[in-house]
């Protein structure tokens, strides 16, 4: 009898769990958890290993993203996957460092297909001349279910008043 209630509660654990774990909320909050650490390069790793991160980016980004930024004018517009895989690329080769976290989520809403994930992030990119990011962001990030899972559609960043 023991045994078999034991073994319900754990039934009941575990679909319990699964469900949580698969809500779309907590999908593309994974996500920009990913996204996040994807742009977070350590000090001290070869360009090659960053470039790594490239192949996890591609699975993350939609055929075309926009960003909106008031801190840096060149990352504001609409652009393909292959051209911020080419910045990313870029970024891997220049940045002594960067790092992506993320302090809090404030909200994740979800309509159908689409998401938005509203959140701050801590955020420092050192590349051998400046900064051009360091503090904390306001960010806003957009996501849309494919057939492959949630892209990256959208994402605006500004420099936090806090």
């Amino acid at each position: 009898m023991k045994r078999a209630v034991l073994a319900i509660v754990l039934l009941l654990g575990l679909t319990g769990f699964l469900v949580w774990w698969f809500q779309p909320a907590q999908v593309v909050k994974r996500r920009t958890h990913t996204l996040l650490e994807i742009l977070t390069l350590d000090v001290g790793t070869g360009s090659s290993i960053r470039q790594m991160g490239g192949y996890s980016l591609n699975k993350l980004l939609a055929p075309e993203v926009e960003l909106e930024s008031t801190t840096i004018s060149q990352a504001n517009g609409s652009f393909e996957r292959h051209e911020l895989e080419s910045a990313y690329t870029s970024l891997c080769n220049r940045a002594k460092f960067s790092r992506f976290s993320m302090a809090a989520v404030r909200s994740i809403d979800i309509d159908g297909d689409t998401a938005r994930v509203d959140c701050s992030v801590d955020a420092l990119v050192e590349l051998p001349e400046i900064r051009p990011a360091d503090g904390r962001y306001d960010c806003t990030f957009d996501w849309v279910r494919a057939d492959d899972g949630w892209r990256l559609t959208k994402a605006v960043w500004s420099l936090s008043e806090k």
